[in-house]
């Protein structure tokens, strides 16, 4: 896992809003704290170098949002559309991404950590080194992705559907879930612990496990 390539001391105090003087939407090296940005809708806004700490983004529509080395500290994204987003090297820390759609997103070197993204739209994407660290994705589609390096850490999946996604060496023990949507073909090669390995069974084979 890569860390975002920001230095503090090169980062300048300014707004979100100043994404709008720029005919190309674009955004370098600002820090932006306590902001209120809900319902916006921008077309291919491209931040480089950006830290965001209480902001919140509720409700916007940012389609191929493109984030490159970029900290979102207690963020609120919930209901936003990044559908064809491009993301490389951020960190997602305690926000909230409730419903946020990502359908047909990249995501390379992503780390959310103590997030939450329940209901999210996570389908036709690519991962490749993300990380969902102590997270909630209740009810989430994750569908039809192609993962690579993929990492969940006690993270809350229950009721995710993981349909056409290849689960081959993604690591499930630490999780929680009661129930998966998921085939025979997207669960080979799992790892889960034993209990998830009795509920898995039954779910996919009809086999029951005595205790």
């Amino acid at each position: 896992m890569q860390d975002p390539r920001i230095i503090p001391a090169e980062l300048t105090t300014g707004a979100f809003f100043d994404i709008l003087a720029d005919e190309d939407h674009s955004l370098s090296y600002i820090q932006v704290s306590e902001e209120d940005v809900s319902h916006q809708h921008i077309d291919h806004p491209m931040l480089d170098h950006m830290h965001f700490e209480n902001v919140r983004f509720t409700a916007s529509q940012f389609e191929r949002l493109d984030l490159t080395d970029a900290v979102f500290i207690n963020c609120d994204f919930s209901n936003c559309q990044f559908e064809k987003a491009s993301w490389l090297r951020v960190q997602f820390k305690d926000c909230k991404l409730v419903g946020v759609d990502l359908n047909e997103a990249a995501l390379n070197n992503v780390a959310f950590d103590h997030c939450q993204l329940d209901l999210a739209m996570l389908c036709d994407m690519r991962f490749k080194t993300v990380t969902f660290d102590h997270c909630r994705l209740n009810g989430a589609s994750f569908m039809n992705n192609r993962l690579t390096t993929v990492k969940f850490n006690e993270t809350n999946l229950d009721q995710v559907a993981f349909n056409d996604t290849a689960l081959k060496n993604i690591d499930l023990s630490t999780c929680q879930f009661e129930r998966l949507e998921l085939d025979t073909a997207a669960a080979r090669g799992m790892i889960v612990n034993i209990d998830q390995a009795a509920y898995l069974a039954a779910a996919l084979n009809g086999i029951k496990v005595k205790p």
